[in-house]
């Protein structure tokens, strides 16, 4: 198997070499990478599915309100990330070890998460016996149950966002940056690929409840011995020292990460757009399931076929979406993708009424979702600077983190008191505002050199 390699003096401009930072690959070793990293991938989505997909379907079996399943499922979580991804993020990227600034976040937080994930698969049954120890049988258990399943998804949340804070930013700092659309590109088929497979194959298990527990253990333990191989594999490469800090307080700390991160109205506006298209999503994710089996009287079965058949359509869409990624830029593509958005929610809630319909608008929702999912990390890499990117991503996730801990609460109570076919209305709100914003910082990105000459605009900082 290849390894980044270091050319000979003199053959630094081999165009048979590829470049990120200190790596150097051959094309062999590049191959290297992007199998390693798209494994790693795949085994994280499959894991990352289990949470918003089955969480409210286990929750509402226990008579759950949908306020409770937004609280659990989207707002606890976002709170956490608004807590946790600013340090790992702002520390991953000071971080300086024979492993990396990534890996020893990853490799550290893997084993919390499969054990909380294990755990939340088995609350029902776990619930089930203490209640029986301390009742003797009598009553309902479903208190007891949404407890644990509440305790075991804010500890698997926790750690969770220490992978999820720096996952994604290993491939900035590994990808060489011309290849980075096209390999994002794949990163995605590979996602939609174990979307896929977990639609068709894993989910209609759900239907039997027993099986639960065990679709819990089985995919929390792929993704252990994935994921860890990924990390173990994928090497990083060296990092100039980082910023000296003057500044030793608390205070100083989080005033200095304020005022580089939030004082430039290019990159606040832009968080803002983000974090708002991320809220328009938010009732879709907690809920359209429900809506698809309650509303529409569709079984879990059926709506894992169609989920599956939607993300086949993403799957063929993202390698030619990855090459117009890196000659339109990604910030175009995520703005055309948001505008198609808010014309298929349209579409969605006047005409989705049974099956056939549902599948149709599925179909619709992938094809244009499809272009913001194949464009949002491109726009990253793009957009932020290298040398602080995982401060950036941290900062935009703050701003996400806030805008979704209200979403998703306020999500549940929306859905309560308007019903589940408002989702369609929820996401063509906030996709409308979202993209109002975003085609503001289009303008100022034209500004900052555009296509050819973007300068992130990080120099103009008071420090």
């Amino acid at each position: 198997m290849s390894e980044p390699v270091n050319p000979a003096p003199g053959n630094t401009d081999n165009p048979s070499i590829y470049r990120c930072g200190t790596l150097q690959y051959t094309f062999k070793g590049l191959i290297y990478l992007f199998v390693w990293l798209l494994w790693g991938d795949f085994c994280y989505t499959m894991m990352e599915l289990l949470i918003p997909t089955l969480l409210p379907v286990v929750l509402r079996q226990h008579q759950a309100s949908n306020t409770l399943i937004g609280l659990l499922v989207g707002s606890l979580p976002a709170a956490l990330n608004f807590i946790i991804n600013p340090i790992v993020s702002t520390s991953s990227d000071r971080t300086r070890t024979k492993w990396g600034r990534r890996r020893p976040y990853l490799l550290f937080a893997t084993p919390f998460v499969v054990v909380f994930l294990i755990l939340v698969g088995w609350s029902d049954v776990i619930g089930r016996w203490l209640y029986d120890l301390a009742w003797n049988d009598n009553g309902n258990p479903a208190t007891v149950i949404i407890t644990l399943m509440a305790i075991f998804a804010v500890g698997f949340q926790t750690f969770n966002w220490f992978v999820q804070s720096v996952f994604f930013y290993i491939f900035a700092d590994v990808v060489p940056k011309p290849l980075v659309g096209r390999f994002l590109a794949l990163f995605r088929v590979v996602g939609t690929t174990a979307g896929i497979i977990f639609s068709k194959y894993i989910l209609p298990l759900a239907d039997q409840r027993q099986m639960v527990p065990w679709i819990f253990t089985g995919v929390a333990l792929v993704y252990l011995f994935g994921f860890s191989s990924m990390c173990w594999r994928v090497k990083e490469g060296e990092y100039p020292p980082p910023e000296k800090i003057t500044k030793v307080s608390v205070f100083g700390m989080v005033s200095k990460y304020a005022r580089e991160c939030f004082s430039i109205p290019f990159f606040l506006c832009l968080f803002i757009g983000l974090a708002i298209n991320t809220t328009s999503n938010a009732c879709r994710v907690m809920f359209n399931l429900l809506f698809a089996k309650e509303e529409l009287g569709l079984t879990i079965e059926q709506y894992g076929h169609i989920t599956a058949t939607a993300s086949l359509l993403m799957l063929f869409a993202y390698v030619p979406l990855g090459w117009i990624v890196d000659k339109l830029h990604p910030l175009r593509v995520f703005i055309c993708g948001g505008i198609l958005i808010i014309l298929t929610n349209v579409f969605g809630f006047f005409y989705c009424r049974d099956y056939n319909s549902f599948f149709i608008v599925s179909l619709m929702i992938a094809a244009t979702y499809v272009l913001q999912s194949a464009s949002s990390l491109p726009l990253a890499v793009r957009l932020y600077p290298r040398e602080k990117y995982g401060q950036f991503s941290s900062a935009n996730a703050m701003i996400g983190a806030i805008t979704l801990i209200v979403a998703n609460a306020g999500g549940g109570v929306f859905i309560d008191y308007f019903g589940y076919r408002y989702i369609f209305v929820w996401d063509f709100i906030f996709t409308v505002i979202s993209v109002t914003l975003l085609l503001v910082v289009y303008c100022m990105w034209k500004k900052y050199g555009g296509d050819k000459n973007y300068v992130p605009p990080v120099k103009n900082i008071a420090l």
